[in-house]
């Protein structure tokens, strides 16, 4: 309080009479100036001690790459049973191993690595400090995780993520390999016991194999099989010798047809063939000679007597060879029913043979089924085991160190000179708002003596470019009412500045400058449309048969549009409803889209200051244009739009003096628009 009055009292106005004003004024300014310099270095020196004071803070930083383990079940489980050890994993994995990174019982293990190390964390609960210290972030989108450390010791820092990188590596591999030892101890004694199995069973099948000597049962079975489809066949084609010859036999005894003897035999057919050559001598002479003459003809004699003998011989050659063949033809039947029984013999023993090889066989047979069977589930579980390996080993998280932590080399925080800066600035802004606290609440009115008071007036209004807006006049006022301290009746707040206004000129290279679409636009804002009015436009809003364009929103009015306008209106895409202006994609126009195309248009037209050129710009233009023929303020609406009272304020210095007219009496179409 004893400030604040210090600061009242300095900043008093001195109304005596007689004081010079100038002097009055270095006083005052004297006085602001001193409490300025007290609130600002009241500020600005404890500031500067608490920002240079601090200690500095530094930041290390690591990054490591976490891919999260497989998804797919453990062989031989279901994530859906009770009790399955599997857990279904999600894309939440990273940000699990996110907080498990930051978890209590690793930090305690960091915290006694870093005491081991020679760099102990200062209080009891190591753990908590390092909460504290260390923060881990996932990198949206990738697999990364940034750890950071914050602290006043930079060594201490790196040496902490680091620390932390090595622990969480070495307790995942541990949590990991103790949750899949169990399962893959009973998978590796399965595949032992299995294997074990098939060495046994290779051994009896071996052994069985040398004592019975079935070494290859399905090349000795087809070989079996061989010889008696052989004796079979052999004892077929015996059969049939026997038929044959038993036939002969009984032809021969019975005396049938081919039963005579002698056929085949070569003597009995040269007996015969000389005993016919002597019967045709005999005939010959017989022909030649009387019987009394062969009675006593000697060589007659001769030949018959030859005859007679040969016929003897021929019949006792023919009982030889008769009896030659009846005994051939019974030799021939005993010696095939021998081969027969002999055949019969031979198939008896064979498949005796045969039968107990298939005893033999089909003990080996399954011996090998067995072996293989054993196989089978000595692979399956050989293949279940890998298959388990590598699952576990796929389930593991993998940890990629992508970017140790580096001893950092500049602090963190402070950042001296900015906060040097902020404390500037903010005693500098105390300072002024002490000088404006204490006026505003102990200004004193000055004395009604006229001379000793002095008022300085500043002019409110701005200069408007061109002569389009001239600056209002102050009111007349008494002496008396400035004396009393009352505002006076013209003392208003400084008016706004009105937009720029185009000339004919700059509203023709404007228009120039645009073609097709643009052009329409540009007309548009020209007849007092704003932009938001513009880009509501629909198609059923424009007829350019009847030239006419609806205008809606909350101003609604209807507009005559000048010829060329409907020419340059886009074409029309969609229905009733679409919007008028569109862009290539057929999307509605926006307002800054209509802004971008009379930008390109002001530049293109190379206006004075182009980047000015708005669309307020050119329906100020519009109203401009209607206001300075007499149009009725209150008519303004039909054509416009009805502007704001601050807007009426400023076109009222451009209203001509006389009575106004109405909106049909005006001109609603500038020059520039009539003249394209």
């Amino acid at each position: 309080m004893r400030l604040l009055s210090s600061l009242r009292s300095s900043l008093e106005h001195d109304v005596t009479p007689g004081v010079d004003a100038e002097t009055k004024t270095r006083q005052s300014n004297r006085r602001r100036l001193q409490v300025f310099a007290t609130v600002f270095l009241i500020v600005l020196i404890p500031g500067l001690l608490w920002n240079f004071l601090r200690p500095a803070e530094y930041r290390a930083t690591a990054r490591v790459q976490i891919t999260p383990g497989s998804t797919e079940p453990r062989p031989g489980t279901s994530p859906l049973l009770p009790g399955s050890s599997e857990v279904p994993r999600s894309s939440s994995e990273l940000l699990t191993q996110v907080q498990v990174l930051t978890s209590r019982p690793l930090l305690e293990k960091v915290g006694d690595a870093l005491a081991k190390a020679g760099q102990p964390l200062p209080g009891g609960d190591t753990a908590s400090r390092l909460r504290e210290m260390i923060s881990a972030e996932a990198v949206e989108g990738t697999g990364v995780v940034e750890l950071q450390a914050t602290g006043f010791q930079p060594a201490q820092l790196a040496a902490a993520l680091n620390s932390l990188v090595d622990i969480y590596r070495e307790d995942m591999k541990a949590s990991f390999g103790a949750a899949a030892g169990e399962g893959l101890a009973q998978a590796r004694q399965e595949a032992e016991r299995l294997a074990a199995t098939v060495q046994a069973r290779r051994q009896r099948l071996d052994t069985f194999r040398n004592t019975t000597g079935v070494l290859s049962p399905e090349r000795e079975e087809n070989e079996a099989v061989a010889r008696i489809k052989g004796l079979s066949a052999s004892l077929n084609t015996a059969t049939e010798k026997a038929a044959v010859a038993e036939a002969r036999l009984k032809a021969m005894q019975s005396g049938g047809r081919g039963s005579a003897p002698g056929a085949d035999d070569p003597t009995l057919a040269n007996m015969e063939a000389r005993a016919s050559q002597i019967a045709e001598e005999i005939r010959q002479m017989e022909r030649t000679y009387t019987p009394e003459f062969m009675r006593m003809d000697p060589r007659a004699k001769s030949l018959q007597s030859r005859l007679a003998e040969m016929e003897r011989q021929i019949e006792a050659q023919r009982a030889a060879s008769r009896q030659a063949s009846l005994g051939a033809a019974q030799d021939e039947v005993a010696s095939a029913r021998a081969t027969i029984e002999r055949l019969q013999a031979e198939i008896r023993a064979q498949r005796s043979t045969m039968q107990d090889f298939s005893q033999r066989f089909t003990q080996a047979k399954g011996l090998e089924d067995d072996l293989a069977q054993i196989e089978k589930a000595s692979r399956e579980a050989q293949e279940r085991l890998a298959k388990l390996e590598a699952s576990e080993q796929s389930r593991l998280p993998a940890l990629n160190l992508v970017e140790a932590a580096s001893v950092p080399g500049k602090p963190f925080r402070p950042d001296y000179l900015i906060d040097a800066l902020i404390v500037f600035a903010t005693a500098f802004g105390l300072g002024l708002v002490a000088i404006w606290f204490v006026e505003l609440f102990n200004r004193q009115a000055p004395l009604q003596t006229p001379a000793s008071t002095t008022l300085i007036m500043h002019q409110p209004w701005g200069g408007v470019p061109g002569d389009a807006v001239a600056s209002p006049s102050l009111p007349e006022s008494s002496s008396a009412d400035l004396v009393a301290g009352a505002a006076p009746s013209g003392l208003l707040a400084a008016a706004s500045r009105p937009p720029r206004e185009l000339a004919q000129e700059e509203v023709v290279d404007l228009l120039a400058a645009s073609a097709g679409e643009g052009r329409f636009v540009l007309g548009l804002l020209l007849m007092g449309l704003t932009a938001d009015e513009a880009a509501a436009l629909r198609q059923g809003d424009c007829d350019s048969t009847g030239g006419v364009l609806q205008v809606g929103g909350n101003a609604p009015r209807i507009l005559k549009l000048p010829a060329w306008m409907s020419e340059c209106r886009p074409s029309p895409i969609g229905g009733v409803d679409a919007p008028l202006l569109q862009d290539a994609a057929g999307a509605r126009l926006r307002p800054e889209d209509i802004q971008s195309i009379l930008a390109c248009a002001a530049f293109d037209a190379g206006l004075a200051s182009a980047g000015g050129v708005t669309a307020e710009v050119l329906r100020h233009t519009c109203i401009a244009w209607l206001v300075r023929q007499g149009l009725r303020f209150a008519e303004l609406g039909k054509l416009v739009g009805r502007p704001s009272a601050e807007a009426l304020a400023l076109y009222a210095t451009m209203a001509p003096e006389g009575p106004k007219l109405s909106a049909a009496e005006v001109d609603p179409l500038m020059p520039a628009l009539r003249a394209m």
